[in-house]
């Protein structure tokens, strides 16, 4: 099964560097003229699933790319963009100032970051790869195309290289920027013992 994950296109609080987080913030002008050009990606011709997050931008996206190949677009919340807890709808300078320490520890080692609310990267990553492993076992579509955020494509980028989360920050992902997920059969048996591992560190 062949794996692609883009980015929704732009909203307003991309600009002004805001965790917009679950709100259903819309596109942009910018935004739609994006998905219209991702559309048209010559990589898309071949997808023949189309599956979104829930939130109002990735659901856009997805429909513009959607109908422009003839697909309906199905929404799965294994794909949903990541809990940020007190973070949500805050711009990056307020919470630099109102969480110095967790903003810094975030900048330099974000897979150790806990608060309450929010997820932690090994959640998140965990929820995405069993979202992948499940639709990969209902054996329906063999090129899949899942719009999402940035967050979650980081973190299936990550595990598909085998590359640890403490190199979240290093992997750019722009607005309606295309990407090939590749996961091997051994990388999605290894999920259950990372599910164990978060199951663990919860008690």
């Amino acid at each position: 099964m062949n794996w692609y994950f883009l980015r929704h296109g732009q909203i307003n609080s991309n600009l002004n560097h805001v965790y917009s987080g679950r709100s259903d913030e819309p596109l942009n002008k910018v935004g739609i003229e994006q998905a219209k050009r991702a559309a048209q990606l010559g990589a898309l011709k071949s997808i023949d699933r189309v599956i979104s997050s829930p939130l109002a931008r990735a659901g856009q996206t997805a429909t513009i790319i959607g109908s422009a190949n003839g697909l309906k677009v199905k929404v799965n919340e294994a794909f949903n963009e990541m809990a940020f807890g007190p973070w949500e709808g805050l711009s990056e300078e307020r919470i630099k100032q109102q969480y110095p320490l967790e903003w810094a520890l975030w900048n330099s080692k974000p897979h150790k970051l806990i608060l309450h609310g929010r997820e932690t990267l090994e959640q998140l990553q965990t929820r995405v790869i069993h979202g992948m492993q499940h639709i990969e076992a209902e054996g329906m579509g063999s090129n899949i195309l899942v719009v999402s955020h940035v967050a979650v494509i980081r973190v299936a980028i990550l595990y598909a290289e085998g590359r640890p989360l403490s190199e979240y920050k290093t992997v750019a992902v722009d607005n309606c920027q295309l990407f090939p997920v590749q996961i091997g059969e051994q990388m999605l048996l290894a999920s259950h013992r990372l599910d164990r591992k978060i199951r663990d560190i919860v008690r």
